[in-house]
């Protein structure tokens, strides 16, 4: 009896057309959308074909019109479902797996802790410089009214306030000296104009006082504009401390060297006795220093000894760098009030440093010491006054414009002198300091014009004379410099004319 042959495969069949299928076919074939093609859905049963990738456009056709000879594998890395597996399998590859996972993890701890003591660093910074310029910041003072900003890469002005007290008081207003300053640090040039504290000056009353009484009339933006018109120029900065200030300032530094020119030895200056030569001051003696005036030359020699303490106080405090002279900054801070801040110091102090390698004036405004009822007053000589902020303000030294004046033969300078202010004996008393000094003093008389001179009036009519009417002035600390023209008669190369102003020490 016949059997009926089976239609379809038997189960041993299909499994050996399932392992031939595979055998032969190196990816798999699925939708795009994950979902397998059937009857109604659009695209009918070639949709599978349109949504998969090809490598080229031939092989795509072939796939639509249901010729698939091979389709890319699922595997990133275009290899077989297999061959990943058994290689993803391996030991090495599950450890080189954990490894980079433990790099990545260190990697990330690392920047986060770097992270963190960036933001510490800068928070530290912040505070640094918040703390530093609360204490530098001119917060009882009005000085800010007056200053006038300099121009950009352009030299500016400072002006410096320092009340030295004496050696058995605290001290007021009549105790301060000033110093106008010249910043030029792209230059890398400082210029210190030493101003006396009693320099008659107008302020905003319309009355002349001195220097020292200008804060009492309207605070220190009435200082600063009184110094600016002394001067003729803008200042842009502005700075102030004491005798208790000054002393923490130099215990800071550990002491301030400088060269002594002459003893100090003033008891209303200190008890302390300095010798001359080159000397480290300690706080008491920097005060002794600053105060003195009992020298030969008086204020002179006092201007100079300011001049020299503040560039060797300036010259220790930038001696430290980065850190070190932030940290310096900060406990200076503390004893002065300006208006710069922490970080505009530091950009200064960096374009200066080192100071010895800069180039240093100094100057003291001319002028002279006058009598103003019973208050001693310091008169300011015009012509060489505005002569020396020419050479200032072109970058030049204070002391060019009376350098003919240092090179001077007085004994080759014949000099009349007339008594024009009525005080007997005073154009004799005139004729013997000139005769002293080397002159050639040829005839003294009272002037016959009739009027009354209250300024001494040195005058001069060839420009060949103008460094001996300079000279004579700075010789007797007295006069004014003219150029008499048309308007004087005389045949000697200088006339002096002797005021009410100058008054002969008997």
């Amino acid at each position: 009896m016949l059997r009926r042959k089976k239609r379809g495969f038997s189960p041993s069949q299909s499994k050996r057309m399932s392992r031939s299928m595979h055998a032969s076919t190196i990816g798999t074939h699925v939708a795009r959308d994950g979902r397998a093609p059937r009857a109604g859905r659009p695209g009918g049963r070639h949709a599978n074909a349109e949504s998969v990738e090809f490598s080229n456009a031939r092989k795509r056709q072939r796939a639509v019109r249901g010729y698939v000879d091979q389709v890319t594998p699922a595997t990133s890395t275009r290899e077989s479902d297999e061959a990943y597996a058994r290689r993803t399998g391996r030991r090495g590859y599950v450890q080189e797996i954990q490894h980079k996972k433990r790099v990545r993890r260190v990697t990330f701890a690392v920047a986060a802790v770097a992270l963190v003591a960036v933001v510490a660093v800068g928070v530290g910074v912040f505070t640094y410089f918040a703390s530093s310029d609360s204490r530098l910041s001119l917060a009882h003072s009005n000085a800010s009214e007056a200053l006038v900003a300099a121009g950009e890469a352009e030299p500016s002005y400072l002006l410096a306030a320092a009340e030295l007290g004496t050696a058995t008081a605290r001290g007021g207003a009549d105790t301060e000296s000033y110093l106008l300053v010249r910043l030029d640090p792209a230059n890398r040039v400082l210029t210190f104009l030493a101003i006396p504290g009693m320099t008659e000056v107008r302020l905003s009353d319309g009355e002349a006082h001195p220097l020292y009484e200008a804060t009492a009339l309207g605070g220190d933006a009435e200082l600063v504009r009184a110094v600016a018109a002394l001067a003729g120029v803008d200042i842009a900065h502005f700075g102030r401390t004491d005798a208790a200030g000054i002393t923490h300032l130099v215990d800071i530094v550990d002491g301030v060297t400088v060269d002594v020119a002459e003893e100090v030895d003033d008891p209303r200056a200190s008890t302390r006795l300095i010798e001359a030569g080159e000397r480290t001051l300690d706080a008491q003696e920097s005060l002794a220093f600053l105060r003195a005036t009992n020298y030969a030359t008086g204020i002179e020699r006092q201007a100079a000894n300011q001049v020299a303490f503040s560039v060797s106080l300036a010259d220790e405090a930038l001696s430290s760098e980065g850190i070190g002279f932030a940290a310096r900054l900060a406990d200076m801070a503390e004893w002065v009030e300006t208006d710069w801040s922490s970080s505009q110091i530091m950009a200064l102090g960096d374009a200066l440093r080192p100071l010895g390698t800069a180039t240093v004036y100094s100057g003291l405004v001319p002028g002279r010491v006058v009598d103003r009822d019973g208050q001693a007053r310091y008169v300011v000589s015009d012509a060489e006054w505005e002569a020396m902020m020419d050479a200032v303000r072109a970058g030049g030294s204070p002391q060019e414009p009376n350098a003919d004046v240092a090179a001077l033969d007085r004994a080759s300078i014949t000099v009349e002198i007339r008594n024009g202010g009525g005080v007997t004996g005073a154009g004799a008393k005139m004729g013997e300091l000139l005769t002293a000094d080397g002159y050639q003093v040829t005839d003294i008389g009272n002037a016959d014009d009739g009027g009354v001179y209250t300024e001494t009036l040195v005058v001069y009519k060839d420009p060949a004379y103008e460094a001996a009417a300079k000279a004579i002035v700075a010789d007797v600390g007295a006069g004014r410099v003219v150029n008499g023209g048309d308007f004087y008669t005389f045949g000697d190369n200088v006339l002096v004319m002797v005021g009410q102003d100058w008054v002969p020490v008997v």
